[in-house]
């Protein structure tokens, strides 16, 4: 057949294990962001590198507008009893899912596509392109996810502060670069793969 693909025996149970690993950690993911639905204060605030649970909505704020909240009493009764309306829990849920789902979703397609390569089938490259592509795919949603979710989360959560409703977008284009450069590479190479799958298959229908 024009797209058999053998691994063996040792490499094949290595890319099963493997594989199994990526599955647990997504599940644990899964968990973590259903764990964020129903409680979404234990969302991650991450700075550069290094990322830490917030046990309050209030260090989602950007730094300047925590420091007038904090500075006043009163305004911090009333951001309180505003971020206790559901809407608002709600809002913060969704921005919440937003962020986590994408890598969940990522090392799920990562893991599939780890134990189809090691399934031993003869069609075992073709069943694992599909799975890679979607990783890519989900690499891309996760590069733009976090800006995505900070940027909700604050503008969700202005109009409980003495600034009232405002526009706010963050963007860390940094981070976002090399991620997307990442992504785009994986997306490349999954697609000329494909393509040279499509061409051994061409070929040999052909000949």
């Amino acid at each position: 057949m024009s797209d058999v693909y053998s691994l063996p025996n040792r490499k094949a149970r290595i890319c099963r294990l493997a594989g199994a690993a990526f599955l647990v950690v997504a599940g644990c993911l899964a968990v973590g962001v259903a764990a964020v639905l129903f409680l979404p204060e234990l969302a991650r605030l991450c700075d550069g590198t290094t990322c830490e649970l917030t046990t309050g909505p209030l260090e989602l704020l950007p730094t300047d507008v925590r420091r007038v909240v904090t500075a006043s009493p009163a305004a911090r009764a009333a951001f309180d009893a505003y971020v206790a309306r559901t809407p608002v829990r709600l809002g913060m849920a969704g921005a919440a899912f937003v962020e986590e789902a994408p890598f969940a979703l990522l090392l799920l397609s990562v893991g599939l596509a780890l134990r189809r390569f090691g399934s031993g089938a003869a069609d075992a490259l073709s069943q694992a392109l599909p799975w890679l592509r979607r990783a890519s795919i989900m690499a891309f949603v996760w590069a733009l996810a976090p800006s995505v979710s900070s940027s909700l989360v604050a503008m969700l959560l202005y109009p409980g502060t003495p600034e009232g409703p405002h526009w706010f977008f963050t963007l860390d284009v940094g981070s976002i670069g090399t991620a997307l450069m990442l992504a785009i590479a994986a997306y490349a190479t999954v697609w000329a793969l494909e393509a040279g799958l499509k061409a051994q298959r061409d070929l040999a229908d052909f000949i």
